[in-house]
């Protein structure tokens, strides 16, 4: 089985990556300041590089959104829970996983894949059930961040975060009608962050599961984000607590 990649950043990110697990590049034109890049570094590993026109490119990469780019890779790749674990413990930082429960829109699944990696999340763990996959729409939505992400696709959510907790790893939920704010937890430990689905929030077992629920405060008299970019907010600002207490030192 291989993926279908498209659009710019994402296809230039996997040939920087991993260039080998490239198998084929489709173009809609010979040159170009964007597509000059993709064409040196696939001529640097002997890439296959076609050329048809936006129609076709459409077809194959099953979108629209293709800046006239469509490349063929191998999956990606997927880590264990106690690798993951074993990985944090040898890093010089706290542990920081983010944990997708039912997160099934690949739009939210690429944005917050982005996120995790610009606020130092070291995993993304997702279930193999009612969730989004690692596919083209993902890592067009998180411009090419999915390439530099670790993953962890488990069976049950529940027992992954059983385990983390064994491990000594905190695990925080978001869940819109805690009291406790994000702004007001300690959000420094070994942390597991839970986001829950776009409609329905984290499910109750998965809810049972965590050692603190902590909503996002807010203002205007709406009290809703998406998920992606409630679980930015968050992630960022377990990055500013983790910074602040770096500096503190």
């Amino acid at each position: 089985m291989t993926i279908k990649l498209y659009g710019i950043h994402p296809v230039l990110e996997a040939l920087k990556k991993r260039p080998r697990a490239v198998k084929g590049i489709t173009l809609s034109r010979r040159a170009g300041k964007t597509i000059d890049p993709i064409l040196k570094l696939a001529s640097k590993t002997n890439i296959d590089v076609r050329y048809d026109g936006p129609e076709k490119i459409a077809k194959i990469a099953g979108s629209d959104n293709h800046q006239g780019v469509v490349a063929e890779t191998e999956p990606y790749g997927l880590t264990e829970p106690d690798r993951l674990v074993a990985r944090a413990g040898k890093e010089n930082r706290k542990a920081f996983f983010l944990v997708l429960d039912s997160i099934q829109d690949p739009q939210n699944f690429g944005a917050l894949i982005r996120s995790a990696l610009c606020s130092g999340v070291q995993a993304v763990i997702f279930p193999k059930d009612r969730a989004a996959r690692l596919n083209g729409t993902a890592a067009k939505a998180s411009a090419g961040a999915i390439e530099y992400m670790t993953f962890c696709r488990v069976t049950n959510i529940c027992a992954a975060l059983d385990y983390l907790k064994s491990a000594g790893i905190w695990v925080a939920g978001t869940f819109a009608d805690s009291r406790d704010s994000i702004y007001a937890a300690d959000l420094t430990m070994d942390l597991a962050l839970v986001m829950g689905s776009e409609e329905k929030g984290i499910r109750p077992r998965v809810k049972k599961s965590c050692d603190l629920l902590l909503s996002i405060p807010m203002a205007g008299g709406f009290d809703s984000l998406n998920a992606a970019t409630a679980g930015a907010v968050v992630m960022f600002e377990v990055m500013r607590q983790r910074n602040k207490t770096a500096d503190c030192r």
